[in-house]
């Protein structure tokens, strides 16, 4: 029994040294032609028809202004697919696909991508750089002004997102098309 909890402790040793090791490798900053990929899950983020994406796909976490997502070419699809089950809930919150972005149509768009390591290697966020999203009680209403700046901010990222579905969700690794942002963005 021992010796089973020894090769036990080995393995998982192995597996996160590279897991941590390879964050190293991982520049701080995000550049501008980075593609990153936004984890779709149903039914927070699709329409009734489980096609397109709604506004809640870029919602911020309550009391930041911060949007998850990952750096597809720094983790790789298979990774980020992996993460995207991690996080999943049955029943409640089913990974659905990825909404795949370019940095720069990000940063286009008034709004910023920062690397955010401490949550996992790979992590990043969208900054909307909206105060108030920050500081507002969750159910509380936006101001009009604001309101309406954070509605076309989503708008863009809506426009500038390539949403790619997973044929294969239950699938271990990436079986669908090539993780890319709409052409010309």
């Amino acid at each position: 029994m021992l010796r089973l909890a020894r090769k036990l402790l080995q393995i998982a040793s192995k597996s996160l040294n590279r897991l941590f090791s390879r964050c190293w490798l991982v520049p701080s900053h995000v550049s501008d032609d980075e593609r990153i990929v936004r984890v779709i899950y149903s039914p927070y983020h699709l329409d009734k028809k489980k096609k397109r994406l709604t506004h809640y796909a870029y919602d911020p976490t309550p009391r930041t202004d911060d949007v998850s997502v990952m750096r597809l070419d720094h983790m790789g699809a298979r990774l980020c697919k992996r993460k995207a089950l991690s996080f999943e809930n049955a029943g409640k919150k089913e990974y659905r696909g990825f909404a795949v972005l370019r940095v720069r149509t990000v940063r286009t768009s008034a709004m910023d991508v920062i690397d955010s390591r401490r949550h996992y290697c790979g992590h990043a966020d969208i900054k909307f750089l909206i105060e108030e999203l920050r500081t507002r009680e969750p159910g509380e209403p936006l101001s009009a002004e604001v309101g309406k700046r954070f509605r076309d901010l989503k708008d863009s990222l809506l426009e500038a997102s390539n949403y790619l579905p997973d044929s294969q969700p239950r699938a271990s690794r990436w079986r669908g098309p090539k993780l890319e942002p709409p052409s010309g963005m």
